[in-house]
């Protein structure tokens, strides 16, 4: 997960509830006709109809043309020039955390110590049978204020004061970060003679005394713990997923890449069984890509591989798949923990939790398996790390299929930009960040200087330096209502690097870094479809594809820049499926 903390963010059921998600059965044959059709195919970049039979893209071109080639009992569409293109494709994600946690205690949009505890102590009234208590939502801005009692962060006797004979696990809206009572470390067996995971990176903080003050910082200090209070079964994620996956088919998104589910691999396999369930049922209505987290910089490589082929045997299908290692390599920026070639102002540069030697011989296990890394880069030192590494695996192992995305990236120094092409290391980044999102700029200047927190999100040097870039929102960790999570916010964004509906104003500097529309567009399809190795079968459309599609109520290249996030989804097909249709879209 990555790095924003801000207030705000919703509950999934009520986003879904919110936008009326259908699910419609599947026709034989679907004409759609005068449209304005954008195919993101180099050969024929435009056109007005596209015939789907059994599952399939059959005819793109011109509408007199596919309504000659259409049978007789056909479903036609008449777009009336609406705009149509290939399903989005959501790089980076956590569906399944995400709805777990929204299904379970809220405190999004507390502010103080006080305001957590008063929704605690409602919730924990009202499920007097919940052997654990859950939540997510709390403002980073609590782990770094000094609590009454003198320790740095949320402190476990705050919550012992409204529960104490329950753990109580609460996840901080960034996390990347987590607040814990007293029964709960006890449960977890956690004590002043416990080690931290990674010193200094992923660890407990402690008093004066060396007690564990109930703060856990980074997620391999907290997220391991969570199976042990019952949380995450096959059950919760059915819960879970039931009710998050149709809010992605609302937004236009027929394939999401679920880039880690932390907890070790009883909670990936539990995810994926529900999914699986799902898909037997009918009821799965996207692609489903996971990848198995590293928990701990001691795993070997070949621990790694057995976990990813073993799961894609019990799980692979058409619409599941497992085929990355998710590297949670540094942390945030507003936590001092993204690692930085130069201190942040306070002093202190991060660190990553896998480098040198351990992280070579991991890639170089994934290069011989053919299998991929998705690294979270946030700090620039992060991403030379890595740069490093994968070079040195690639010498190690030459010939391979493997794919290496990094993730975010958002500060990268120019001389490593110049590598990135050269290794084929692929970018996945987040839009939706390109812009002062409640204050980011002053944010980043005070942590690190003027000059570096000025030179965030390089989205055009992106663009340049890498051979594919893909974009994905990091929900739930993106800090946003989750209906702003769109990838439509984000072309938006990405294309103005202006707050949402700003039509005028400074855009987030530097002004340069705004993509084109069409590459923000190919970032969403095409590319994310190449990262997560179905550009054979989605992102593009062209005869033979897979019918993903989406249909927009209004043509983005008709759309003034400041309205692209206000144009609404009016339907969603996956496999020639329509998984989704708006209520009054006339379709």
């Amino acid at each position: 997960m990555s790095i924003r903390s801000r207030k705000g963010a919703c509950v999934l059921l009520c986003a879904t509830l919110a936008w009326g998600v259908t699910a419609v059965s599947v026709a034989e044959e679907t004409l759609f006709v005068k449209g304005a059709v954008w195919t993101a195919d180099a050969s024929r970049p435009r056109a007005q109809a596209v015939l789907v039979r059994d599952g399939r893209i059959a005819y793109v071109g011109t509408s007199e043309e596919a309504s000659k080639q259409a049978g007789d009992g056909a479903r036609v569409l008449d777009l009336r020039g609406r705009m149509l293109l290939p399903g989005f494709v959501e790089s980076h994600s956590h569906p399944a955390v995400a709805g777990l946690l929204n299904s379970k205690l809220q405190v999004i949009g507390t502010r103080t110590v006080a305001d957590v505890q008063a929704a605690l102590k409602t919730y924990a009234d009202a499920h007097p049978n919940e052997k654990a208590l859950f939540g997510f939502g709390f403002p980073s801005a609590l782990n770094t204020a000094v609590n009454a009692a003198g320790v740095k962060g949320p402190y476990r006797k705050d919550l012992d004061a409204v529960v104490s004979d329950r753990p109580v696990v609460l996840i901080a809206l960034d996390a990347h970060s987590a607040w814990v009572n007293s029964k709960a470390l006890a449960v977890a067996g956690i004590t002043r003679d416990t080690p931290d995971p990674l010193p200094g990176v992923h660890y407990y903080q402690r008093d004066g005394n060396g007690n564990p003050t109930g703060w856990m910082v980074e997620g391999n200090a907290f997220w391991p713990l969570v199976p042990l209070f019952g949380i995450g079964s096959e059950k919760d994620f059915r819960t879970a997923l039931s009710a998050v996956l149709p809010s992605y088919s609302a937004m236009g998104i027929t394939t999401v890449f679920d880039a880690g589910i932390p907890g070790g691999d009883t909670m990936l396999r539990n995810a994926l069984k529900a999914l699986a369930g799902m898909e037997r049922d009918g009821t799965l209505p996207l692609r489903y890509r996971a990848s198995v987290y590293l928990n701990s910089p001691k795993v070997k490589g070949a621990d790694m591989v057995q976990s990813i082929t073993g799961m894609r045997r019990d799980f692979a299908s058409d619409f599941i798949d497992v085929h990355t290692a998710k590297i949670p390599n540094d942390g945030t920026i507003e936590g001092e923990t993204a690692a930085v070639l130069e201190p942040y102002a306070a002093g202190g540069s991060g660190a990553v939790l896998l480098s040198g030697e351990p992280f070579v011989r991991l890639l170089a296990a994934l290069r011989k398996a053919d299998l991929d890394a998705h690294v979270h880069a946030i700090g620039d030192r992060t991403l030379r790390e890595t740069l490093d590494a994968v070079a040195a695996a690639r010498d190690a192992v030459p010939e391979s299929d493997s794919r290496v995305t990094v993730a975010h990236v958002m500060l990268a120094h120019p001389d490593d930009l110049r590598r990135m092409r050269a290794l084929d290391v692929m970018v996945q980044t987040t839009p939706h960040w390109a812009h002062d999102l409640s204050g980011t700029l002053e944010l980043y200047s005070s942590l690190l200087d003027p000059e570096r927190g000025a030179n965030v999100m390089l989205l055009q040097d992106l663009w340049d330096a890498s051979p594919v870039v893909a974009f994905g929102a990091d929900y739930p960790a993106t800090g946003l209502p989750f209906p702003q999570t769109s990838p439509l916010y984000g072309i938006e964004i990405g294309h103005t690097r202006r707050k949402p509906g700003a039509a005028e104003g400074a855009p987030l500097p530097p002004t340069g870094q705004r993509l084109s529309l069409t590459d923000l567009l190919k970032g969403y399809t095409v590319n994310g479809a190449r990262q997560l190795r179905l550009e054979e079968k989605v992102g593009v459309i062209a005869p033979g594809r897979q019918a993903d599609l989406v249909v927009l109520e209004r043509d983005l290249f008709r759309e003034p820049p400041h309205g692209i996030h206000t144009v609404r989804v009016d339907l969603t097909m996956v496999a020639g499926r329509t998984v989704f249709k708006r209520d009054g879209a006339g379709l």
